[in-house]
């Protein structure tokens, strides 16, 4: 990395040490053995030729693709370990992509298969559901040692950890309910009923606030965490699959797999405003980091959706891999 340049005007007018400290420090945040890791990346997990597209989403471009064997489909994102997790349900486990380097460093195992995955706000723990075995097995980041299996519903899927890396939910399909779990303990702590089917699920930035996509039943539930009691359902459209929020938390984006869209709601009035029409089949779905652009990928056409979240409209379509599904959180 070259050196850093001041003109001696900026210097000689703006610049304390402690201005020039804390001025290196966040610079420094950007860079890791020549590499800006802090780019704003998307992973998307190519089911079908078993691969992984990073996309640059300021250039809107792939900059490089990742072969990750076992049919990759769930994404998860460690910031304070610069590592990227990838659910592998035929590797029975999930695949380590480490984000300075952009390289496959580590396989783990876990049994039967694994499709939800995420990791806690704090870094210290990556939770793996098994569609199979009905359990959600609990890693530690740093050794990727099993820390314990928790035993939950029938074909848990879609997971999402509290802000403040206390709790654990889980999105039970084949049993219509929602489990919250205490990570400190490993105990469920609550169970409730959603609508038929649930799989995507999301937390706002709170913590207070859940959603669940509902696949057989065309619904999202939400539902308020201090006691997983439901406040509202909203119709969307035909088999819903995952959700994301932006501008600020004020929309709610969710995809339709079998029309093709994604259902945007206030999620203040609980109400859908628009469907957009995006590529075929569209599965995961995640936002930018200032919250303005949503990314959809879309399973049968190998592509990912870019929205403007202000405009509603689809504004590029990026082409990845084959059966593009990116299942959980996937912009870094």
């Amino acid at each position: 990395m070259s050196a850093l340049f001041f003109p001696p005007l900026f210097f000689n007018h703006c610049m304390s040490m402690k201005f020039i400290v804390n001025f290196l420090l966040s610079t420094s945040l950007l860079f890791q053995g020549g590499n800006v890791f802090a780019q704003p990346y998307a992973y998307i997990t190519n089911q079908l030729d078993n691969t992984v597209s990073v996309l640059d989403t300021a250039t809107q471009q792939v900059i490089k693709t990742i072969a990750i064997t076992g049919k990759p489909v769930g994404v998860a994102i460690n910031h304070q370990q610069q590592q990227v997790y990838i659910s592998t349900p035929e590797g029975q486990g999930f695949s380590v992509i480490d984000i300075k380097t952009l390289e496959k460093i580590n396989q783990v195992k876990v049994g039967g298969a694994s499709v939800g995955i995420a990791t806690s706000p704090d870094g210290k723990r990556i939770m793996v559901a098994d569609w199979y075995e009905n359990t959600v097995s609990i890693f530690n980041s740093q050794s990727l040692q099993l820390e314990q299996k928790i035993t939950v519903g029938q074909s848990p899927s879609g997971l999402y950890v509290s802000p403040d890396s206390q709790w654990l939910y889980v999105a039970n399909r084949m049993d219509d309910t929602v489990s919250q779990i205490k990570l400190s303990t490993g105990r469920i702590w609550n169970t409730t009923k959603v609508g038929a089917h649930p799989f995507g699920i999301l937390l706002n930035k709170k913590g207070d606030t859940l959603y669940t996509a509902n696949v057989e039943s065309n619904d999202i539930s939400i539902l308020k965490t201090d006691n997983l009691k439901r406040v509202a359902r909203v119709k969307v459209g035909e088999r819903p699959y995952a959700l994301a929020l932006a501008l600020n938390e004020s929309l709610l984006f969710v995809t339709n797999q079998d029309d093709s869209s994604v259902s945007v709601i206030d999620t203040q009035a609980f109400k859908e405003l628009k469907k957009i029409e995006v590529g075929d089949k569209p599965e995961g779905i995640s936002t930018s980091l200032d919250g303005r652009y949503v990314y959809v990928a879309n399973w049968f056409d190998g592509t990912v959706s870019v929205i403007d979240a202000k405009t509603l409209t689809v504004i590029n379509t990026i082409t990845t891999g084959e059966g593009s599904r990116a299942f959980g959180d996937f912009i870094n």
